[in-house]
């Protein structure tokens, strides 16, 4: 129990500390690329009688390996997903001032990132930062940037489908051989397992003039009891990158779930920009569309000068170099 309590007051002295403007982001020099980014969005609906169908599905599917670069999307509240919150405990000092200082090392020291442009991690060498929906890659965007919304709402109201993936992010686009899939799940959850799991992979075909969309889902009834007439199929393994992200808070779940029936589905779609793409399926749908984006440019550092008066422009007075914002020395 006390545990329990250091980790939720330590959430909760984070929170003040971002409130207060203690977890600040460091200038980040903006990379100069030349890869092609996109804004990519994404709606998986099932129909109601998925699991009446009595079609033949192609289980060989099941049985090939998720990609080892599969990585699940990044969200805005990650930076509440410390790996271990009990690091934050003995850093935590009396002054406000020296406690936004701790914890912001202890970010440092405690949680690796992602690099924007590739997703693949590597280690901090600054002070933490806060994520950056316009120019971070594999982050999921807020509602403000989504357009699917009354599109979800019209298949929800119908009452025949059910939305279970909804996500927004951008991406730098790729060839095949360095392509990011992005991990999906949704729908309920049965232990470690949700009724939707798989992948989408975003690439551009060998001549680079057309994005290329990958599906691969599986679409799963979970139940208590065993399969009694047909054999129970074994599930792709969940990728590294999906156990890592898992909270160690998450109550574990005791129950025994047997996959009763499970629908594997395999489609690969060429895109066309700002279009609106519908991949259909006997038990899923999934919209799509992608749209180019061109990643801004960070801001110039503002650099503290000293205000000029008149009565230092009267006696040619001369003034002092500028400060850089947080030290107290002048600038060489």
């Amino acid at each position: 129990m006390k545990a329990d309590y250091r980790i939720i007051n330590a959430r909760f002295r984070v929170s003040c500390a971002l409130a207060m403007g203690l977890l600040v982001a460091p200038a980040w020099a903006q990379v100069q690329t030349e890869e092609r980014w996109y804004q990519i969005e994404v709606t998986v609906f099932a129909h109601d009688n998925a699991m009446q169908s009595r079609e033949i599905w192609p289980m060989e599917l099941l049985q090939q390996p998720v990609a080892r670069s599969t990585r699940p999307l990044d969200t805005l509240m990650s930076v509440y997903d410390l790996p271990d919150w009990s690091v934050l405990d003995a850093s935590l000092t009396d002054t406000p001032v020296a406690e936004g200082i701790a914890l912001t090392q202890a970010f440092a020291a405690a949680q690796p990132i992602d690099d924007r442009l590739t997703g693949a991690p590597v280690l901090r060498s600054s002070t933490f930062r806060l994520p950056d929906p316009q120019r971070d890659a594999f982050l999921a965007l807020p509602s403000s940037d989504q357009q699917f919304q009354d599109t979800n709402r019209a298949l929800a109201g119908t009452g025949r489908y059910r939305v279970m993936y909804h996500r927004a992010w951008r991406q730098p686009m790729r060839g095949s051989s360095q392509a990011t899939p992005v991990w999906l799940e949704g729908g309920n959850r049965f232990g470690q397992r949700h009724e939707l799991e798989g992948s989408l992979n975003f690439r551009f075909n060998p001549g680079q003039d057309r994005v290329v969309l990958d599906v691969r889902l599986w679409l799963t009834q979970f139940s208590t009891m065993p399969p009694v007439d047909s054999v129970e199929f074994t599930l792709p393994e969940l990728p590294a990158a999906v156990i890592e992200r898992r909270t160690a808070l998450s109550l574990p779940d005791e129950q025994q779930w047997h996959n009763a029936q499970v629908i594997p589905v395999l489609n690969t779609r060429e895109l066309r920009s700002n279009e609106f793409h519908y991949l259909d399926h006997p038990a899923l749908g999934v919209i799509v569309q992608i749209q180019p984006y061109e990643v801004p440019p960070l801001p110039e550092p503002e650099i503290a000068t000293e205000p000029v008066t008149d009565s230092d422009t009267a006696t040619g007075a001369s003034l002092p170099p500028p400060l850089l914002p947080g030290v107290g020395s002048p600038v060489p």
